[in-house]
């Protein structure tokens, strides 16, 4: 009998292992500098003699389903000597095979792979922008509603607080196609004072940051962090990482590498490489010839939205979009007060790979008054996005109800003789309003 043992020993042994090689086994690697061990994000992972494999992502963490062991898993970073890990059923603990993997620097490795200075930032953008171009061939265009909000305060140097001086609201449809981006149509539009919109500063179109290759900010046609070819115009330095609602975000620093462009910070989702938020502002200076200075930051916010369940929530679109500023402007040697302004805009509503009238700017929501039914429409959107305390004032205010916009932005400040020793008391023939488009 003693001489049984050994062999029901190594039976019972084969008998427990068969079954860990058989089944899937889940790998977690944490890929760190062996120097001074800090994360390699975009480091492979790859399992030898086959495709399957990841990279890592900001915190240099990468997961592999090992469908058999044992298995030789191949860690490769540019600029890093590789590392081959042999894993057994052994190694396995309820499932899972967990490893920190240390890579050494070896600039000068060549074969293995291709030696490139990208800095990690880009690497990862460039899954960006692959993924918004699966996105977009999967979902083939988008439609949503949405209710803007559109404030002028005045805030020269004789006023003691704040003044707002107009408050606009809109209703509009929106629809994304690849070929024509976002289209927005305004179908009913209130000012308070009424008249026209305010020549420097209005309300402008709702902009996708993701989606759109263009973007149309501030009466400007920029080429935005989506676009293609956008690393080629822009740094992307990967910043910090960090937890929202259990995902984990990854923050870059977009710096622009020419005029004319975007600067400031987008968040993305890791893995799903889908932009969750973003405050960014561009550096295109005063626009025509009244206007002394003018600066806007812009503020955009994704969230998911269900396009089935092939997709689930990994389509995030346009929830929010705030447009704030200040412009100074001024003519005939005369300067009109400083003015503040602020965007608001809410998006909902959104519907997910329509053709025909679902994406026809001009056919859904013709006509607000009899889609709620002769009630005022700005009502409903008003609960959702509550008026602030300044928002409040100009819309209760007697004092709008009853004065045109020029009134409110008199000169006051700046010269007040002309050239042959007149008095300039008024702007005769000049408008402080344009046109609507």
């Amino acid at each position: 009998m003693t001489r049984l043992r050994p062999l029901l020993a190594c039976i019972f042994a084969l008998c427990i292992a068969a079954p860990l090689a058989a089944q899937p086994v889940r790998f977690e690697a944490e890929i760190v500098d062996a120097d001074d061990g800090t994360p390699l994000p975009g480091a492979t992972a790859q399992v030898e003699g086959t495709d399957r494999g990841d990279a890592s992502d900001a915190s240099g963490r990468v997961v592999l389903t090992l469908e058999t062991l044992p298995a030789d898993v191949v860690v490769r970073f540019v600029g890093y000597a590789s590392a081959t890990l042999s894993l057994k059923p052994g190694d396995a603990r309820d499932g899972v095979i967990r490893r920190v993997v240390r890579l050494s620097p070896a600039p000068y490795v060549m074969g293995e792979v291709a030696i490139s200075a990208e800095p990690p930032g880009e690497r990862i953008w460039r899954r960006v922008l692959a993924r918004k171009a699966t996105l977009a061939r999967q979902i083939g265009s988008y439609s949503a509603e949405a209710y803007t909000r559109f404030l002028l305060v005045r805030d020269g140097r004789l006023d003691v607080r704040p003044v707002p001086i107009r408050l606009s609201e809109s209703l509009s449809n929106l629809a994304w196609l690849p070929v024509s981006g976002l289209r927005e149509e305004i179908v009913a539009r209130r000012r308070r004072p009424d008249g026209g919109p305010f020549r420097w500063a209005d309300q402008g179109p709702i902009p996708d940051l993701l989606f759109e290759d263009w973007l149309w900010l501030d009466g400007q046609r920029i080429l935005g962090p989506g676009h293609p070819d956008a690393i080629r115009h822009y740094a992307f330095r990967l910043g910090e990482t960090v937890e929202v609602d259990g995902m984990r975000m990854l923050d870059f620093a977009i710096v622009p590498r020419g005029p004319g462009l975007l600067a400031g910070r987008i968040r993305v989702v890791d893995s799903l490489w889908v932009v969750s938020e973003a405050t960014l502002r561009a550096s295109i200076g005063a626009s025509g010839a009244a206007v002394q200075s003018f600066d806007a930051e812009h503020r955009w916010t994704y969230e998911p939205v269900w396009a089935g369940t092939a997709l689930r929530d990994s389509l995030w679109l346009p929830a929010a979009y705030v447009r704030e500023g200040r412009v100074d402007a001024g003519v005939l040697g005369m300067d009109f007060p400083a003015v503040r302004f602020r965007q608001r805009s809410q998006v909902s509503l959104h519907r997910v790979g329509g053709s025909g009238a679902d994406v026809s700017t001009t056919q859904r929501f013709w006509s607000p008054a009899g889609v709620y039914g002769g009630n005022d429409p700005y009502r409903f959107a008003r609960r959702s996005m509550p008026l602030d305390s300044l928002e409040v004032r100009a819309d209760t205010s007697a004092l709008l109800g009853r004065v045109e916009l020029k009134e409110m932005l008199k000169p006051q400040e700046g010269i007040g003789i002309g050239i042959f020793g007149i008095q300039l008391g008024g702007l005769r023939g000049f408008s402080v309003e344009g046109e609507d488009d």
